[in-house]
């Protein structure tokens, strides 16, 4: 069978190298021996790429649950992480709740302070004014001695 001649499939095509097609070159080359062979060929390479696509699915689901674990590992990080800033929070607003009685005395207090502020300057000027006034008397009390 090594002794078999190139076939060529279009009559045009003959060149040196190659043989235009012969009917008895061509039922030669269709032998049981030569078809099992080309069979066992084609079905080597299909299994080959057959096991090579399972093998890349295969890579992909590993590639899958890889990052499927990644991203459950980040919801369970942003989970407790979430929940330590709502207890946080919780706090604050305890604290907050603590100290708005305290600021509303303050306040209070501050508004208070404003008053008496006011009444000393109002007396402070009464008393500037009562001053002025013995002092009007008591000049005009001296002028006429």
């Amino acid at each position: 069978m090594s002794n078999r001649l190139p076939i060529s499939l279009s009559p045009s095509s003959s060149t040196s190298n190659k043989v235009a097609l012969k009917p008895n070159e061509y039922t030669k080359g269709l032998d049981q021996e030569h078809i099992v062979r080309l069979t066992e060929d084609a079905y080597r390479h299909f299994a080959d790429y057959t096991k090579a696509e399972l093998k890349l699915t295969v890579q992909d689901c590993q590639l899958l649950t890889t990052m499927n674990e990644s991203t459950k590992e980040k919801y369970v990080q942003m989970s407790q992480m979430s929940q330590r800033l709502m207890k946080e929070m919780s706090k604050l607003q305890n604290a907050y709740m603590d100290f708005s009685s305290f600021i509303e005395q303050i306040e209070q207090v501050h508004q208070q302070s404003i008053e008496m502020e006011k009444t000393a300057k109002a007396l402070d000027e009464y008393s500037r004014y009562l001053e002025l006034k013995l002092l009007k008397i008591n000049s005009t009390v001296t002028h006429k001695k």
